[in-house]
This record gives C-alpha cells, sequence and structure tokens, in this order.
C-alpha cells in the first residue's frame, strides 16, 4: 500500500462557533465531526493525519499521526477562538506539518470565510504546490467562493481545488471522498 499523509488545516475563528445550515451546533462542531470522520478512514489504512488550527494566526495543534484515539482526543480540545481568518497561514503550517512525510501529501483546508489576515492564499497554495502537497479547500459558505477561487487558480496549481458544503451531509462527503 502506498504510504499517505494527510494534515488538516481547521479554522476555529469565532465566525465557526455559529450554526450555518444543518451544521448545529456550530460549523466548527460539524467540521470536528468530519475529520474525526476523515482519520478514521485515513488510519484504518495506514495512513497518517496531521492538524493545525488557525484564526489570525496558525497553531500547529497534532504532528502526523496514525493513532486515531490521538487525534480524537485532539479534535475534542479544540474550540473557537479569536478573530480574524489566516487561511493562507494555515495551509503553509499545514504543509510544512507534512515536512519529511515520504508518501504523497495531501493538505486539506476547512474553513466558513475570508480571509482578513496573513500570507495572501495564492501564496499559500504556490506554497503547497512547490512542497508537493495536493490541496483541498473546503468552504463552508458561497460568500467567498469567487475570490478564493481565483486566488487558487492564479497559482496555476493542477493538485488544487476548491469545493462547497453546505450541509454537514456534503462536509463528511467531501472529506471521505479524499480517502
Amino acid at each position: 500500500m502506498a504510504s499517505r499523509d494527510y494534515s488538516i488545516a481547521l479554522d476555529i475563528s469565532l465566525s465557526m462557533g455559529e450554526p450555518f445550515s444543518d451544521m448545529i451546533p456550530s460549523k466548527l462542531h460539524a467540521a470536528r465531526e468530519a475529520v474525526a470522520a476523515l482519520a478514521s478512514r485515513a488510519t484504518a489504512r495506514g495512513y497518517r493525519v496531521a492538524i493545525t488550527l488557525f484564526h489570525e494566526k496558525p497553531v500547529p495543534l497534532l504532528p502526523p499521526t496514525s493513532d486515531y484515539k490521538t487525534i480524537v482526543r485532539a479534535l475534542a480540545d479544540v474550540g473557537f477562538t479569536g478573530e480574524g481568518s489566516a487561511l493562507g497561514d494555515g495551509i503553509v503550517e499545514a504543509v510544512k506539518m507534512l515536512r519529511g512525510c515520504r508518501g504523497e501529501k495531501v493538505v486539506v483546508a476547512v474553513t466558513d470565510g475570508g480571509v482578513t489576515e496573513g500570507v495572501p492564499v495564492r501564496a499559500a497554495v504556490l506554497y503547497a504546490k512547490y512542497s508537493g502537497a495536493r490541496l483541498h479547500i473546503v468552504l463552508l459558505n458561497r460568500r467567498v467562493e469567487d475570490s478564493l477561487r481565483q486566488e487558487v487558480e492564479l497559482a496555476n496549481h493542477p493538485g488544487a481545488e476548491i469545493v462547497v458544503a453546505e450541509s454537514r451531509q456534503k462536509l463528511l462527503a467531501e472529506l471521505l471522498r479524499l480517502i
């Protein structure tokens, strides 16, 4: 079996504490559940998962591990905090978490909104591209889809995509499709 490592960049800005569509009590709660499901499938196949949090700054939470229980405990500790959203910084830090990984590198960013801080998204996508990482940005609303899609397209990274998940089921499906 080929080796693969996942690095999750999870938005923990205050807006993630709000409900959206059927994501109740909050977008962050739904995102944690979906990331846990991805981790369950990934670790069952021997893949590793790392987690980076971001709001106005990125915070590395968990280095790559195949220990599902550790991933779930780390996710349980995550709450929303802080103003601002530094998606680009979160992506860069998530890519850095995969340094030294020998297999396929997959970065998954889950966010609900606009970029208000930090590294431009285009620069972060370029960093992922030249680091050999696929990049999947999952948006929890359409409000910023066009501007983010333009940033990603300008970076010309064939392994990068943006998808919108406007329901809990769509979010789960989008993450599980990456396994």
